[in-house]
């Protein structure tokens, strides 16, 4: 893990918009921020609904953006498509979508993770599956329904290493990892750009990355969770802080 004498790094995190017991709620996993303080940074949530302006302020707080995973799905009107998606926060859409643009145009490393993931492929112009287990030729990539989280988040398949990618520079000469799988939505076509990054055994795509970028990386797994115990998520969350390090918030007076 990451570890300096100086202040680590800050890290905007999405929020997701909720309804609790007739309140408007603004939520996001512990988990996530659990991982990103283990690896020396610090969290910053940013809220679902922040305006362009009020975006283009707290990236200027930060040194990098996770776009967490969520139980909503991106409204799929974002990517052209015409089902009823009961599951939509398009507060946290318009958020990632302005938050992505922002990071690419700025070079802010971002990371996103499961809905993250695909909320960064539709951005650049890509599609998703809205139910992959109905897709032919997919297996069904949801969560366990039982709560015991330790089987949630248990390794569910292996995905095969891409050749060309940032992964395999990581983790040569490992071609394949095993990784968890909790999501039923999942990339259909693949954004022009994107290198892919990782592949699941039933063709899937699990990870990418936009090589012109510093950091620009999804995952459609969750190495958040116990992500100081995974080699993989220990070596994903290290590169993301050395990358914020590296680009640093104005206000830390380097």
């Amino acid at each position: 893990m990451m570890n300096s004498t100086k202040a680590g790094p800050v890290i905007g995190v999405v929020c997701c918009k909720k309804s609790l017991e007739g309140y408007g709620i603004q939520s996001v996993n512990e988990f996530y921020l659990h991982a990103i303080k283990q690896f020396g940074a610090n969290p910053v949530l940013f809220p679902s609904g922040s305006t362009a302006e009020e975006i283009k302020q707290l990236i200027g707080l930060v040194d990098g953006v996770l776009l967490t995973g969520s139980h909503s799905n991106v409204a799929p009107a974002r990517y052209g498509a015409e089902h009823d998606e009961p599951k939509k926060d398009e507060g946290r859409d318009a958020l990632s979508f302005a938050l992505i643009d922002t990071c690419i145009k700025e070079n802010v490393p971002i990371l996103g993770i499961c809905r993250g993931f695909q909320e960064m492929n539709v951005a650049l112009g890509g599609s998703l599956h809205p139910k992959v287990h109905e897709v032919e030729g997919f297996n069904d990539h949801r969560e366990s329904p039982l709560n015991d989280m330790v089987i949630k988040y248990s390794p569910a398949h292996p995905v095969n290493i891409s050749d060309n990618g940032t992964f395999a520079d990581w983790l040569a000469p490992l071609d394949n990892i095993e990784v968890n799988s909790l999501h039923g939505q999942g990339v259909n076509q693949l954004a022009p750009g994107l290198t892919v990054e990782a592949v699941a055994p039933d063709g899937l795509i699990e990870a990418f990355s936009l090589q012109a970028h510093p950091f620009f990386i999804g995952v459609q797994w969750h190495p958040e969770w116990q992500a100081t115990e995974n080699h993989f998520s220990r070596i994903l969350f290290d590169q993301f802080m050395i990358s914020a390090s590296e680009r640093r918030s104005p206000y830390d007076g380097n």
